[in-house]
């Protein structure tokens, strides 16, 4: 538009001997930026005692001043807690400012030409005062580069994301034990202790993740990613693995969440799991999460 409106003054002035107008660059246009209604994801690695640290954030803005940033972390391959954390942001096209209170508050930057926000992030350990974290980027969700590795059960590493919402059991952490047996062909059955992990994220999607332990040795942790529906009327749902439904039930009375799993050890033909009842796993206070 503007070399065009250039081409027609020039021409409405060819009988004037006037000097042409220098040309003059194209002011950059500012589009407004609108947050709110949009979710994003940021990862942050580091570590803790020598051990990969692994501090995932999911960060919602849910209305126009207020969201919630739900945090996750994993050491040595290992849950360690999540935490959901309340906010309030303002924000100007550029940068904003996110209020969590007690928490701290920090300064953000939305960059345009890259479609990330950027933030300082800290994760403080309690019993040791030992700090994680730090600028961290944040992705679209859906977009987000890969994460680190983790070995995963099947074909089930690829669930799409639902609709945001804060309804149960959105952003809670579940947990179950099993005692049994491995076998081997020289030692004979050995006992085996099964730790099992769900995670329900805030967009319908989560993942069982299961720990096995064997004469004090830790397997590296089998993940399966679901999708999860569930009903607060009839306090039923679903894990959706790989489009085939899998059924739970929560129990209000002693917050408990019932299944059926089966999984196979280490391709053995031995089947573990069976029905499994996870209780939830709150807030230990081993965590301080610190904006800024």
């Amino acid at each position: 538009m503007v070399a065009l409106f250039a081409t027609m003054t020039l021409a409405g002035l060819t009988g004037c001997e006037k000097e042409p107008a220098p040309d003059v660059p194209d002011t950059p246009r500012s589009e407004t930026v609108n947050l709110t209604g949009t979710s994003w994801v940021g990862v942050f690695n580091d570590t803790y005692q020598n051990y990969a640290a692994v501090l995932r954030w999911s960060l919602d803005f849910v209305s126009e001043t207020e969201g919630e940033l739900f945090f996750e972390l994993t050491v040595a391959g290992q849950q360690q807690g999540s935490y959901n954390v309340p906010f309030e942001w303002t924000f100007d096209g550029v940068s904003g400012v996110m209020n969590a209170g007690e928490m701290g508050a920090t300064e953000f930057k939305y960059d345009s030409v890259t479609n990330t926000i950027t933030m300082n992030l800290m994760v403080e350990v309690e019993q040791d005062g030992a700090a994680m974290g730090g600028m961290t980027t944040f992705y679209p969700r859906g977009s987000e580069p890969d994460e680190p590795d983790v070995p995963d059960m099947g074909d089930s590493t690829r669930v799409t994301p639902g609709e945001i919402t804060d309804q149960f059991p959105a952003n809670t952490r579940w947990h179950a034990s099993q005692e049994t047996v491995y076998p081997t062909v020289e030692l004979g059955d050995l006992p085996m202790t099964l730790v099992y992990e769900l995670t329900f994220r805030n967009n319908h999607t989560g993942f069982i993740t299961v720990t096995a332990t064997v004469l004090g040795q830790a397997s590296e942790p089998q993940r399966v990613w679901y999708n999860w529906e569930f009903d607060n009327t009839t306090n039923m749902g679903n894990f959706i693995v790989q489009e085939a439904p899998l059924p739970f039930t929560y129990n209000p009375v002693d917050n408990t969440i019932t299944s059926d799993f089966s999984f196979d050890v280490q391709g053995s033909g031995q089947q573990v799991g069976g029905t499994l009842t996870f209780t939830q796993v709150t807030k230990s206070g081993k965590y301080k999460i610190r904006l800024g």
